[in-house]
């Protein structure tokens, strides 16, 4: 019987904030359920730390670079193919329930139909405060962090309503659906609801800053992306505060996904429905004293990924393989029997999770063409070994993951492993050239700075409100606030 598909996709969890990744304090049940119904991948990789470029290898199964989408305001031209067309060309109804950051006029790219519509108009500010955005790269992001209200947290609930909706008012003989729920959440202002912000508060310990070896010994790349986003001057109380909301933001999305897979469950298709949990990418949430995405530690490259579909998959199971986040689509349209997508670089691991593991080459690519004045840069992992690329400094970092899972011991120095380096940048060079990518996301931006030049933009305005009978969905006490980060 040919099964329903959900793709439930978060923005911005770090995949070791699980209770079944090993986190001791994050609550998250309904995660470590779906986890022990199916698979966990704990070697799981965005293609990209950065939103909108991470998404758009997720939709094209393709290298956001191959598809000419460098930075958040880059979007998939009309004409790429995504596993949401592969899914209405095998018959399915595909359909997309809130977040995909698609950014122009085609907020389609393949889905049949939206249920729920995203969030890009959304500002996040705290209104009121005289002092704007928590959203960004910056210090002031977790400096103001702690219990509040928010638009992302208003647009997850009313996204978990629609997509429950959704599930609970299919008929015998409606065709099978790919149902795609996106959530924005855990993503930052590191502002959560009050009684989980208080309960973390109370678990989590103090936190202690990185020492002043550890900082020196960083690789030059790494003191850089530091000082462009103040975290050194991060307070540990502050650290903790924003720690205690990321971790009651993803305690309140794990609590959503809970309510899908009861609608599921309490649907007469609860034995025909396969349900796989990822993220776009990750965020440090203080991992090496760091916050948010852009680097290519595990925290923030890394993303979870749990399929599970009893009687289609198999249970229980962790799987130690190295997969990408541009192989979801792929798995996806292979577990339904449909045809695979031409001509992308995304692979099925549908065999992994049917207990059959097949020739696997346990090698992900990952890319980042740079934010706040960071330069291009590269990852590739290949079995044990992570190798860095660093364009600004043409030099590397290279760490053995097995060994060393926290990354604390760069070995790009040591003579010992010149050949696992060359190796690596043999393979990087061959696919990526620092220049050539650079050179096209600049075209870009010029011609997207000449299009607002004349008043227009490339990007849509005219999506309908999510909750119109909301007028202001922000609200933060400055009060709360142990000091005064203004």
């Amino acid at each position: 019987m040919t099964p329903n598909i959900i793709i439930i996709i978060s923005d911005q969890h770090n995949p070791h904030v699980m209770g079944c990744a090993g986190n001791p304090i994050v609550q998250t049940p309904n995660l470590d359920a779906l986890s022990r119904s199916g698979v966990r991948f704990c070697n799981a990789y965005c293609p990209y730390p950065l939103c909108a470029p991470s998404r758009s290898g997720f939709m094209s199964a393709q290298y956001p670079s191959d598809v000419g989408v460098y930075d958040n305001s880059g979007s998939l031209s009309f004409d790429t193919p995504t596993f949401a067309h592969a899914f209405g060309a095998a018959g399915y109804e595909a359909v997309l329930c809130g977040r995909m950051h698609f950014r122009n006029p085609d907020q389609f790219h393949g889905f049949e139909k939206r249920i729920h519509a995203d969030c890009g108009g959304l500002s996040a500010e705290i209104l009121g405060s005289g002092y704007n955005r928590t959203t960004g790269q910056t210090k002031y992001g977790v400096q103001v962090s702690g219990h509040g209200e928010t638009g992302y947290r208003h647009f997850d609930k009313s996204v978990t309503e629609t997509a429950c909706k959704f599930i609970a008012d299919r008929q015998e003989g409606d065709r099978p659906y790919a149902l795609v729920v996106g959530y924005m959440n855990p993503h930052n202002p590191l502002i959560c609801g009050r009684e989980d912000f208080e309960y973390y508060m109370a678990q989590i310990p103090p936190l202690e800053p990185e020492s002043p070896e550890y900082l020196n010994a960083l690789h030059p790349a790494m003191k850089k992306w530091r000082e462009r986003r103040g975290v050194e001057d991060i307070t540990p109380e502050q650290n903790r505060r924003g720690l205690a909301a990321y971790y009651g933001l993803t305690t309140e999305l794990d609590r959503y996904i809970g309510q899908i897979i009861d609608t599921v469950q309490s649907s007469s298709d609860a034995d025909n429905t396969v349900i796989i949990y990822t993220s776009d990418h990750g965020d440090m949430a203080h991992e090496h004293g760091m916050w948010w995405k852009s680097s290519f530690y595990e925290g923030s490259v890394g993303i979870p990924l749990i399929c599970s579909g009893p009687g289609h998959l198999r249970e229980n199971h962790t799987e130690d393989a190295i997969v990408s986040l541009i192989d979801v689509g792929p798995t996806a349209l292979d577990i339904a029997g449909a045809d695979p997508m031409p001509d992308v670089s995304g692979k099925s691991f549908a065999p992994f999770l049917q207990g059959t593991p097949p020739d696997w080459p346990n090698e992900v690519f990952a890319e980042y063409i740079g934010l706040l004045g960071d330069q291009p840069a590269c990852m590739l992992r290949t079995g044990p070994w992570k190798l860095n690329y660093y364009s600004e400094f043409d030099s590397c970092q290279l760490f053995n993951i097995d060994q060393d899972p926290e990354e604390r011991r760069d070995l790009s120095n040591d003579p010992r492993y010149r050949d696992v380096i060359q190796s690596g940048l043999e393979k990087i060079f061959a696919r990526w050239s620092a220049d050539d990518i650079l050179a096209q996301a600049e075209r870009q931006a010029r011609a997207r700075a000449l299009i607002a030049r004349c008043g227009h933009s490339h990007i849509p305005h005219a999506i309908p409100p999510f909750a119109p009978d909301i007028d202001e969905v922000n609200e933060f006490d400055f009060s709360q606030l142990p000091e005064d980060p203004r």
